[in-house]
């Protein structure tokens, strides 16, 4: 890429450097509020926001020059164009001097974690590449590469994650489990030369787009290789099958030739770069995620730091107030403030079992619903055997034996089964399961965002009694956070804890009320529920067992022809689905409560902590005051200037927000 291409990422980091500095003020004020948990929080956010990058995951089938396209970004042949599948590792390009890889270890049987291993570039191919007569899909010995490099495309803040092909299921888990729900853009690399084939469209309709990526870079490489009057055809049909399946339409779908691109710039060949159409992928790519992806990047711990900032508008005046009261008054004060933090206590108690009994009760439902879906599976497997008409046949005259004619055929059905399942399933999730979910998860965020308000309500009525003085609009300015938002920041954080990273953000300048958590959420269970579906609960376990010796050989021994192992397989398959629905309906209920446990964990934590925060203020008072009054005024005074200091802060955030929120 040219200098030019870089300057939206410039501006990002710009950006992002002024939160950073924001964040690092303060915390300096914080701190001399004695406000810890605050400040600890704040401190783990600048962390992050330091840390965050921009990363990029490039998926794609086997044989699609998915490995010659990321090459031709990072401007070099860094990454090896596998003349053959590779295992199941991820490879992580970074930013990095000098260059150096890191193969990350697969835990081990006894579930060690081994420490990374330093490997020489030009050894890469050894480890990811699978030798001839070697089968390691299902026993890989690593997990993932991390390529450091460096690449000015990486400095600015950009990671690209190369995922093997997506033809071996077990890719497809590793995939779904460790990346969709923390990557910023997903590029999806097909060949012109067999364009958006159905396993292809499945990938698309039943894994990335369920799990809340609607806004897919669809790159259609080897447009090159298409015959000149042809290609107006291709490209026409590239973008019917692809342009509804991303946010953008027809924007998103780009014809290129990658090597094209990368022998260009190899040879710093500027025509030939402009012609593979390259540049117009990544140029799309930088504004997506320097503008799209980095206002969610600055704007979500934008909010955590409103959310500390309106509270230390409101420790200032009660501070101030107590500083000022004598230290037999307020002790005599925190004795009297006993009883109603108890009963704030068993209130606390109450929301909590509230929340416990609702993930209670969604799993009953979901698992009532799921063993439903999974009983009506097994009376479609017929329906669905019927329509297959495989491309393997066994011949039992065959020079090559019947063995190997039986293993392909067998993993045929499975994968045709299997794929058919996986599409009902989806539309199950989305239909059925997702709107029960849904409707049960509002009412749940409603009453919890009401019963946050009061329970604030009662805090902050406990401040004004202990601290002898009111807070004033005047003092902390409108309030920028809801109820439920300043309790889970207390918990440490939306962006921090994880709770709402996925979906939507809220609008600018308004509350994160619990419908946009509840947009949030959505996707992130839709994961959840297919990442269970995909690694625990897919009949794709059923072809190491039917492909095993035994099965294969009853076939070979009774002399079956294609259809009858076709029958036999599907009559397994539909045995295997009914004789586990119970199990897997259990499995899916699972998978939606451990986000919604997290929840209840998280406002558990953030109303133990608004309530710890009243005694631990009076006794940061009382420690100021056995000091003297010396001391005393020494902290009144500093208070004014931490005014000043908080609404310098304020104001040149609310400046970064604006501008971040101005259209691009």
């Amino acid at each position: 890429m040219t200098q030019a291409i870089y300057q939206q990422y410039e501006a990002f980091k710009e950006k992002r450097n002024t939160l950073v500095s924001l964040i690092r003020e303060l915390q300096g004020v914080l701190h001399a509020l004695d406000m810890t948990d605050s400040e600890n929080t704040v401190k783990q956010l600048e962390s992050l926001v330091k840390s965050d990058s921009f990363k990029v995951l490039v998926i794609g089938e086997f044989k699609r020059g998915k490995s010659t396209f990321i090459n031709a970004m990072l401007g070099d042949e860094i990454l090896p164009a596998y003349a053959r599948p590779c295992t199941a590792i991820i490879n992580e390009v970074k930013w990095g001097e000098p260059r150096r890889v890191l193969l990350h270890h697969a835990k081990t049987e006894d579930s060690q974690n081994l420490p990374p291993q330093e490997v020489s570039v030009d050894q890469l191919e050894e480890y990811v590449v699978i030798q001839d007569g070697v089968s390691e899909v299902h026993g890989n010995r690593y997990d993932k590469v991390e390529l450091f490099w460096p690449l000015k495309l990486c400095e600015n803040g950009v990671e690209i994650i190369d995922s093997p092909g997506l033809n071996e299921h077990d890719i497809r888990q590793k995939v779904t489990m460790d990346y969709l729900s923390r990557v910023d853009a997903i590029l999806f690399v097909l060949s012109c030369e067999a364009l958006a084939s159905k396993s292809e469209l499945d990938v698309i309709d039943n894994i990335l787009k369920p799990t809340g990526h609607e806004d897919i870079f669809f790159i259609c490489n080897r447009f090159n290789m298409i015959r000149a009057k042809e290609r107006e055809d291709v490209k026409q049909y590239g973008i019917s099958r692809l342009a509804p399946r991303t946010k953008r339409g027809s924007e998103r779908v780009f014809f290129i030739s990658a090597l094209d691109a990368l022998e260009g710039r190899i040879d710093n060949d500027e025509e030939r770069i402009t012609k593979s159409g390259m540049l117009q992928v990544e140029q799309e790519l930088e504004k997506f995620l320097a503008n799209e992806r980095g206002k969610i990047k600055i704007l979500r711990p934008a909010r955590e730091v409103q959310a500390a900032i309106y509270a230390a508008r409101r420790t200032i005046p009660e501070r101030d107030s107590m500083l000022k009261t004598d230290l037999k008054t307020l002790e005599a004060r925190l004795e009297g403030a006993k009883e109603p933090l108890h009963r704030l206590k068993a209130e606390q108690d109450q929301i909590v079992r509230r929340i416990s009994n609702f993930c209670d009760d969604i799993r009953i439902t979901v698992s009532t619903e799921g063993c439903s879906f999974y009983r009506t599976l097994p009376e479609k497997v017929n329906e669905w055997i019927k329509k297959l008409e495989t491309k393997t046949s066994v011949n039992l005259m065959s020079l090559e034996g019947a063995k190997p004619q039986v293993e392909r055929l067998v993993q045929e059905v499975v994968t045709y089964l299997s794929s058919q399942v996986e599409a009902e399933f989806v539309e199950w999730q989305r239909d059925k399961l997702q709107p029960i979910v849904s409707q049960r998860l509002e009412n749940l965020f409603q009453e919890l965002d009401e019963r946050a308000e009061s329970f604030i309500d009662k805090i902050d009525g406990i401040k004004f009694e202990v601290s002898g003085g009111s807070v004033t609009t005047d003092d902390v300015g409108p309030r920028q956070v809801g109820a439920l938002e300043r309790v889970l920041s207390a918990a440490g954080g939306l962006v921090l804890g994880g709770v709402f990273l996925g979906g939507g953000m809220a609008a600018i300048g308004a509350t994160l009320g619990y419908q946009e958590m509840l947009k949030s959420i959505i996707p992130q269970l839709a994961l959840g529920i297919g990442t269970v579906f995909l690694v625990g609960l897919n009949p794709w376990v059923l072809i190491p067992i039917m492909a095993g010796g035994g099965v294969v050989q009853t076939f070979i021994t009774s002399n079956a022809t294609t259809n009858k192992v076709k029958e036999e397989v599907s009559k397994r398959f539909a045995a295997s689905l009914r004789d586990s629905a119970q199990q897997r309906g259990n499995e899916v209920a699972d998978a939606v409560l451990v986000k919604l446990r997290e929840i209840q964990e998280a406002v558990n934590q953030g109303l133990g902590k608004e309530i710890q925060s009243v005694s631990d203020q009076v006794n940061s008072i009382v420690s100021e005051k056995q000091k003297g009054q010396v001391n005393v005024d020494q902290k009144l005074r500093e208070l004014d200037s931490l005014r000043r200091e908080i609404d310098v802060i304020d104001s040149e955030l609310d400046t970064l927000i604006v501008e971040i929120a101005m259209p691009s």
